[in-house]
């Protein structure tokens, strides 16, 4: 039998260099079932090779990279800016609480200290046939009321304008009226202010329970009054009415005595 004789080395060589000098070849070694004689060329035209990027692909890293970084400094300048406006708020609130815990309106205190009748003549006296020659002053009733201006921060000025009225109550009926006075206070000041009452017509009855001096007599001041209370902070401003019921000794002389009284306001 003729032995097959292998091709020459030198034709397989020349093919060889012949492939590789217009491509550039990858070989694949195959799977261990296939004969190992066989192989694939795989051909890449040496134009799309690169061994150094281009430079347009350099171009779209770098901007790929810069949008990142500028949405990093905004994120901090976002950050920042926010982080200074809950400052602010939060500063601005403590302020408001501050300022509001130290100039909040409080109602003065009222009490009364003293009250009496004067000028008031008893129609049996006898003297009724020379109030023409001289006439009596009107009877009217001196009162004394106390007020304390409780605020640390914030004047108070009640019954400005001079338009405050004052009411004196006894058995539901009104037995005396007139103006309040006006005064203005300073923080945690106390004023006595002092004010007088006509005595209306006095029915039978009244006048007898006015002089009864063995028991104290039940009476109520009513007082109605503009108030303001005033400061840098804030300002408030309302109608106020006091009422102070009390009891009293000793009505018709100088020597009056308040045994009880207690003032309560609308606040």
């Amino acid at each position: 039998m003729e032995e097959r004789s292998p091709p020459a080395a030198g034709n397989v060589n020349g093919k060889a260099r012949n492939l590789l000098s217009s491509t550039t070849s990858l070989r694949l070694s195959l799977t261990p079932s296939r004969s190992p004689d066989q192989t694939y060329v795989v051909q890449i035209p040496r134009d799309q090779v690169y061994r150094v990027p281009p430079p347009e692909n350099a171009r779209i890293v770098e901007n790929h990279r810069k949008p990142d970084s500028q949405k990093k400094n905004k994120c901090t300048c976002c950050c920042w800016i926010l982080s200074v406006l809950i400052g602010l708020a939060i500063m601005i609130g403590n302020i408001v609480l501050i300022i509001r815990a130290l100039y909040t309106p409080k109602c003065p205190e009222f009490s009364i200290t003293n009250i009496h009748i004067k000028n008031f003549t008893h129609p049996s006296n006898g003297h009724g046939q020379n109030n023409n020659i001289h006439p009596q002053p009107h009877p009217q009733f001196e009162i004394e009321l106390k007020i304390v201006n409780e605020n640390e921060r914030m004047d108070v000025a009640f019954g400005k304008g001079n338009n405050g009225k004052a009411t004196l109550i006894f058995k539901k009926h009104e037995i005396g009226q007139g103006k309040y006075p006006s005064i203005s206070q300073k923080p945690k000041d106390s004023t006595n202010v002092h004010f007088n009452l006509d005595v209306g017509k006095l029915a039978g009855d009244i006048e007898k329970g006015l002089e009864d001096d063995k028991k104290p007599i039940m009476m109520t001041l009513s007082v109605h009054a503009p108030l303001e209370i005033t400061s840098w902070a804030k300002d408030l401003k309302k109608n106020l009415i006091v009422t102070c019921d009390f009891d009293v000794e000793s009505l018709m002389t100088n020597k009056s005595k308040i045994k009880a009284e207690v003032c309560q306001t609308d606040f």
